[in-house]
């Protein structure tokens, strides 16, 4: 028997022929390309003025590398001097490295006077602070930032003041962390230099009202903003603020220079309230401040109309100035409203309830368990199973976590037993910060004494 097999040659189409021939002449194109770049590779970068490029011989080939000469060089008159901590770390100021990471999606209008960012994590020096977290700052709101030291407070507000996050740039951001730099000029001349932010308002004004967006929040606050920065009345609201801070009329009118760092954290302080940003970032801002200061400066931040976010660790003063809290707490930020003394309420009954919660589900899981290891088998076996699926849904819905207390370190320090007065004295102390300066104590006596 033979087999016959029938083969049909099937010949191509004109425009299968056609794209065969495109495909054919664009890789020879590319062969092309790519022997050019090679052979620019090759060529040195050394060209001298007024002449040919040099042909290099072998010799030369081997002391040059993509076109750049390696000569010999003394390592010891190239050598550079070693580098020390302050010069790395202006270098990296200088290229603009950071040592943390933050990643964010803005979630609210760019045009928005509030600021919602969504999928917000950050990191430092590869340590996870916030991992799919969620920032809300509403204008009008006074935030206060809690949470334990060494969670990320410090390194969050840095964040948002350098601008590592999304945020509009119609939103100005003061963040206050260091103090005026010592300089000739007077405390109420730093406080009055606002150029930049009255230049920057205006070009908003303008452009706004190119558009013809008269009737918007945001030019309307740029008006009362423009007002408040007036340099009619400048002067007199920057002394107002020097003066609720602590400086006399003499101190607002003597050289930044003849002042403590703390004293010109102060004016920093009064700059930062002269100018009243939409955003405006305070760590720690009464560390600096007596006591009549705290007070004048509660007062002021309480009528604050922006957005404002504050970390401190007076409950007295977050309680007179916050009227929201963020807690800062497993890498995630909880918002809470009222003052300081409403979130620890808010707080404990939240955590009663998830005890409570967390309870009820321990038991229901014991039960269960000890009843399917009971009944696994013989006539109720069915009740058995169907106790198991309850479980295994519930253990798939996610049950509730126990509640986690803050870490509280306690200190205790041995009796030193009894000493005989007087234990400290002092007499007679006088101190002024220059000859030409007034006392600030004169011939002083006080003493300590375990009575």
């Amino acid at each position: 028997a033979f087999l016959w097999h029938k083969v049909i040659f099937k010949m191509p189409s004109d425009a299968a022929k056609r794209r065969q021939q495109q495909k054919k002449e664009k890789k020879l194109a590319l062969d092309k390309k790519r022997i050019a770049d090679k052979g620019k590779k090759h060529v040195t970068s050394s060209i001298p003025t007024g002449g040919a490029t040099p042909m290099l011989d072998d010799k030369e080939k081997e002391g040059s590398f993509k076109g750049m000469s390696l000569e010999p060089c003394d390592d010891k008159i190239n050598e550079k001097p070693p580098k020390t901590g302050a010069s790395l770390v202006s270098q990296m100021k200088d290229i603009q490295i950071s040592d943390r990471s933050c990643t964010g999606v803005l979630a609210s209008h760019t045009e928005s006077r509030d600021i919602h960012i969504e999928s917000l994590s950050l990191t430092f020096h590869g340590a996870e602070l916030l991992c799919d977290a969620k920032l809300e700052l509403n204008c009008g709101r006074r935030y206060g930032l809690v949470g334990l030291n060494g969670s990320g407070k410090s390194t969050l507000l840095t964040t948002i003041g350098e601008r590592e996050l999304p945020i509009p740039q119609h939103i100005d951001i003061y963040h206050l962390k260091e103090e005026i730099p010592a300089s000739d000029k007077t405390p109420l001349q730093c406080v009055m230099e606002v150029d930049e932010e009255r230049i920057r308002l205006e070009a908003e004004m303008e452009e706004l009202t190119k558009m013809g967006d008269m009737d918007s929040e945001r030019l309307l606050d740029i008006y009362e903003h423009l007002d408040e920065l007036d340099a009619s009345t400048a002067e007199t609201k920057a002394a107002r603020i020097l003066h609720g801070l602590g400086f006399s009329h003499a101190m607002q009118h003597s050289k930044c220079s003849d002042f403590s760092g703390g004293w010109r954290m102060r004016i920093s302080l009064a700059r930062a309230l002269f100018v009243k940003p939409h955003l405006l970032l305070l760590d720690e801002p009464t560390n600096h401040l007596d006591l009549e200061a705290c007070v004048w400066l509660e007062e002021e931040l309480k009528r604050y109309k922006r957005i404002l976010v504050l970390v401190s660790h007076s409950q007295d003063f977050l309680n007179g100035v916050c009227t929201n809290i963020i807690h800062l707490f497993k890498q995630h930020l909880e918002y809470y409203g009222g003052n300081y003394d409403a979130y620890v309420r808010t707080r404990s009954e939240l955590e009663e309830h998830q005890m409570k919660r967390y309870n009820w589900e321990k038991q229901q899981i014991e039960h269960m368990k000890d009843y399917i290891q009971r009944f696994g088998r013989g006539s109720s076996a069915k009740q058995a199973q169907s106790k198991e699926k309850v479980l295994t849904k519930m253990v798939a819905g996610g049950l509730t976590e126990k509640v986690v207390q803050d870490k509280v370190v306690s200190f205790s320090f041995p009796d030193c037993g009894g000493l005989p007065p007087p234990v400290i004295m002092v007499q007679l102390v006088s101190f002024r910060y220059g000859p030409d300066k007034p006392l600030v104590y004169d011939r002083i006596d006080f003493g300590m004494d375990l009575e």
